[in-house]
C-alpha cells in the first residue's frame, strides 16, 4: 500500500471544505441575523456589542462548518465510496491497516477523533508529513490508513 501524504490529503481537505463552508454561510447569511450582524460590525467596528456579536455568530458558524464536514467524512469514508469527494478525485481513500474498507462505526470513531487532531492547534493533522505511514492523530485512534486508489491525478502532488 502507498501511503498518502499531507499535501494531496490537504488538497483534497480543501475540494471538500469550500462547497461546505460556501453553503454554511449562505444559509447563516441568509436564514439568520448573521448579514445583519455583519453590516453592523462594518460599519461601526469600534462597536463593542457589534463585535462582540460578530465574533460570537462568527464562531458558531465555523463550528458549523467543522460540524457538518465531520458528519460528511463518516457517511463518506463509511460508505462504499472509502472517501470524501475531494479524496475520491484524487484517487486516495480510506482503508483499515489489513487495507479492507472500514466500517461505518469505525469511520464514526476517526472522524469524531479528528478534534484530537483539530484542537491543539492542528498539530494531528500536520503529524502526517513526518509520520512514516502517514498518520494523523486520527488516523492512529481509529487504527486507519489513507492509501492511493484508482486515479493518478495524486502524482503532482507528491
Amino acid at each position: 500500500m502507498k501511503y498518502a501524504g499531507f499535501w494531496v490529503r490537504a488538497t483534497a481537505y480543501a475540494i471538500d471544505i469550500v462547497p461546505i463552508s460556501i453553503i454554511v454561510v449562505t444559509l447563516f447569511y441568509f436564514y439568520s441575523d448573521f448579514g445583519q450582524t455583519w453590516f453592523a460590525y462594518q460599519a461601526d467596528r469600534m462597536n463593542v456589542d457589534a463585535r462582540v456579536q460578530f465574533i460570537k455568530e462568527q464562531n458558531w458558524i465555523r463550528e458549523t462548518v467543522f460540524g457538518v464536514w465531520l458528519v460528511y467524512c463518516a457517511l463518506m469514508e463509511g460508505s462504499s465510496f472509502q472517501g470524501t469527494l475531494g479524496k475520491r478525485l484524487l484517487g486516495i481513500r480510506v482503508v483499515d491497516r489489513l487495507g479492507n474498507r472500514i466500517s461505518f462505526g469505525c469511520s464514526v470513531i476517526r472522524n469524531l477523533s479528528k478534534i484530537t487532531s483539530y484542537i491543539p492547534f492542528l498539530m494531528g493533522f500536520f503529524w502526517i508529513a513526518g509520520s512514516r505511514q502517514k498518520h494523523g492523530w486520527h488516523d492512529m485512534l481509529a487504527k486507519t490508513d489513507v492509501v492511493y486508489g484508482e486515479s493518478r491525478l495524486h502524482e503532482h502532488f507528491e
